[in-house]
């Protein structure tokens, strides 16, 4: 053969190699690029559902605590009323009231303050608001007029006991108090005087403070005019500050209530700010938190996260990169073969070769960042490189020519010699060929988790072994955190449940109380109380109903987060079917109602049988006041679920308040127009969320609504 032509061929197979090794650089870049790409993608909507889910819980938590803080403050200012209307009615003090013997009548209430300590004093004044007699007795305040304060003219104007704002009283000592006035009337029912009871704020809003907000939180009351009458951090005994003008008291005047994340220049710092209103009269409370604090718990919770998806990304590429590196180096040491095989016959190029070969694999072992190992069919090290010499705390010349063993815990030792000599005798491939992890150990004897791929290379009859180690110990400490995230991340939502159950079940027994002696009263004493008594009665019962609705809504939606998913392929049309009967059978009758064709789902039947309850009570009861309600059923399969729409043409709600729509306690129209607790909603995103499915909504005032919900798709035998 011509030395041209074994030129020629030698400088073919020389583009062959360099061309292959271009191809598996640039295919590991693509697959390293679609990998990290592939984790990023599935790991942003994951952060952001958390970030959202854990926003939610912070403020709902906020929420909670204002909304029982206005139930506490109701009921001590009904409480109040009812303390005055007793007082106001007694007979004997009526009619020493009606013949003008005020001196006679005060004497009666005289013990009041000592048997109710949260009434500092009371007084009595004519119908001009002349004070004629107080207890205890202060000095030159009878014969003054106080026609000019609020309780006056509440109680003038309606004709009905009344809970005044906060103002600072005329006698000394000047204290801070509101008052409650309640009319006394004669045996012809015709107002002869005023009762006042008067009340130290200080002193009344004293178990405000016991509130737990959480670190740095704190609790104010507004009253009816936008005053702040008590704040638990800031508010100094005496004085009362005017609040009227702040975006958020005016909304509590409103009779508003909600949850914003807004700068406080009080404060001088953004806060999470709760406020409730106390329905009935015009006071409202505001539970504030510093969002540096509020939001602390979720922050941590989200770094560990952060941690956890880069940790996991690094250790997808690392063994990207390790799993690309071992097809690569086959790839070489085959093409190597190949090529030594074909210059057999040239002994003068093979040699060359075989000597350029050696030079280029020196100087990629040298230079690798991983322990390159090089033993022989004995397990005796023949190469050992600088890696390897930074990962073992061994030099070159202390391990070679020593078994590889060496560098083993001793419970492996003889087992991996065993490996190597079996695949000699059989070729039985159990570390050849395969990566895998192993326990490996250091000169000064510590021990440490290892990735091991080994490698098969012949040279002439010979054969020779390349392992490639990579230390694994922070990638194996990233996963032992990241279970450890979901761990607490876990019991965190199992936390927040437990309160949620905790709070409402307590409130039963003291509910159930209220509603049971107020029935005794109605059962026993009707013939003794007048229409006005049995008309408070009545509201004492219909407000303890309404509370014992929302009690058991509450504990409903508490529960969907800890009852396990029973999941299996749904009948959706027969679903709607069973809770439209039992609509029906409640009282319930939907006319006007049209259901289409509605796909099969996968998920928990008892739960989504909730959800559906939920909405179509809803559309029977918003489109109840049309002449001609018509309530859709429909629904269709998109991609991988199931989309469900329940439409009616009835009250509809307006889409600038859609933020507010699948929130708990959180309703769209009063109770007067609609009745309702405004925790279905609430209900159908939780049983929805749980299944991975979406839940959303369409509408416009007086024109109707469209409520929609995704579950994943099922068939009717049960598959997926």
């Amino acid at each position: 053969m011509a030395a041209t032509d074994i030129n020629s061929a030698r400088s073919h197979e020389i583009v062959k190699l360099l061309m292959s090794r271009v191809r598996a650089r640039w295919g590991y870049a693509i697959v390293l690029s679609l990998a990290s790409a592939a984790v990023i993608v599935t790991a942003v909507p994951s952060y952001r559902a958390i970030d959202r889910e854990l926003t939610d819980v912070a403020l709902s938590r906020r929420a909670a605590v204002a909304q029982l803080a206005t139930v506490t403050l109701s009921e001590k200012f009904d409480h109040l009323i009812d303390i005055s209307i007793s007082l106001a009615t007694r007979v004997r003090f009526r009619q020493l009231v009606a013949a003008g013997q005020w001196a006679e009548a005060i004497e009666i209430l005289r013990d009041v303050p000592r048997d109710l300590p949260a009434i500092e004093r009371l007084f009595l004044t004519d119908t001009a608001g002349t004070l004629t007699a107080d207890v205890p007795e202060l000095p030159g305040v009878r014969g003054q007029s106080f026609a000019y304060r609020d309780w006056y003219k509440g109680v003038s104007r309606d004709g009905k006991p009344y809970v005044s704002p906060a103002y600072q009283r005329a006698a000394a000592p000047q204290v801070n108090v509101f008052a409650v006035a309640a009319p006394i009337r004669s045996a012809g029912g015709n107002v002869s005087g005023v009762l006042v009871l008067q009340i130290r704020l200080d002193t009344f809003f004293e178990w405000l403070k016991a509130i737990e907000i959480g670190l740095e939180g704190f609790a104010y009351v507004v009253d009816s005019k936008g005053q702040i009458a008590f704040h638990s951090k800031h508010l100094s005994p005496g004085e009362i500050l005017d609040f009227s003008t702040a975006p958020l008291v005016q909304k509590l005047v409103r009779g508003e209530r909600g949850v914003e994340i807004a700068f406080d220049p009080f404060e001088q710092e953004n806060s999470v700010s709760a406020y409730a209103p106390v329905a009935g009269y015009g006071w409202g409370v505001v539970a504030q938190q510093p969002t540096r604090t509020a939001f602390a718990a979720k922050n941590q919770q989200l770094t560990r996260l952060l941690i956890a998806y880069g940790l996991t990304l690094l250790f997808f590429v690392s063994g990207i990169y390790l799993a690309s590196r071992i097809m690569m180096q086959r790839r070489q040491a085959e093409e190597d073969h190949r090529i030594k095989a074909e210059l057999e016959r040239r002994v003068a190029e093979r040699t060359a070769q075989l000597s350029d070969s050696e030079e280029r694999h020196r100087a990629v072992v040298d230079t690798a960042v991983d322990a390159i190992i090089v033993i022989d069919e004995r397990s005796a090290i023949q190469r050992f490189n600088p890696g390897a010499e930074r990962m073992f705390g061994y030099s070159e010349a202390e391990v070679a020519g020593k078994r590889v063993s060496l560098l083993m815990p001793s419970p492996y030792r003889a087992e991996h010699d065993g490996y190597v000599a079996r695949y000699l005798a059989t070729g039985e491939k159990r570390v050849i060929g395969t990566s895998r992890e192993v326990i490996a150990r250091r000169k000064d004897g510590t021990e440490f988790p290892a990735d091991l791929a080994v490698a098969e290379m012949r040279l002439g009859e010979s054969r020779m072994f390349t392992g490639i180690i990579r230390d694994i110990t922070e990638a194996k400490r990233a996963a032992e955190q990241k279970v450890h995230l979901m761990a607490s991340l876990e019991a965190t939502n199992k936390e927040l449940e437990s309160f949620s159950y905790s709070v409402s079940h307590d409130l039963r027994s003291p509910l159930r109380a209220v509603d049971g002696y107020a029935r005794i009263v109605e059962e026993d004493y009707a013939e003794k109380l007048d229409d006005e008594g049995r008309r408070l009665l009545k509201v004492i019962r219909d407000n303890s109903g309404t509370m014992g609705e929302l009690i058991d809504d509450l504990l409903v939606f508490s529960r969907l987060g800890r009852k396990p998913l029973s999941t299996a392929a749904i009948d959706m049309t027969r679903l709607v079917e069973e809770v439209l009967d039992e609509l029906r059978m409640s009282g319930e009758r939907p006319p006007g109602l049209m259901i289409g064709a509605l796909p099969p789902a996968r998920g928990d039947a008892t739960l989504v049988k909730q959800a559906w309850a939920n909405l179509l009570g809803n559309a029977i009861k918003f489109s109840s006041k049309r002449e001609q309600p018509v309530i859709e059923v429909s629904g269709h399969e998109s991609g991988t679920e199931s989309v469900y729409c329940v439409k009616d043409n009835g009250a509809g709600f307006d889409m600038q308040y859609y933020n507010k729509l699948f929130g708990v306690f959180q309703r769209l129209h009063s109770a007067d127009e609609f009745a309702g607790t405004g925790v279905g909603l609430a209900i159908v995103q939780r049983v929805v969320t749980r299944h991975g499915g979406r839940a959303w909504a369409e509408g416009k005032v007086d024109e109707g609504a469209a409520f929609y919900f995704s579950l994943p798709r099922g068939r009717q035998d049960g598959q997926i």
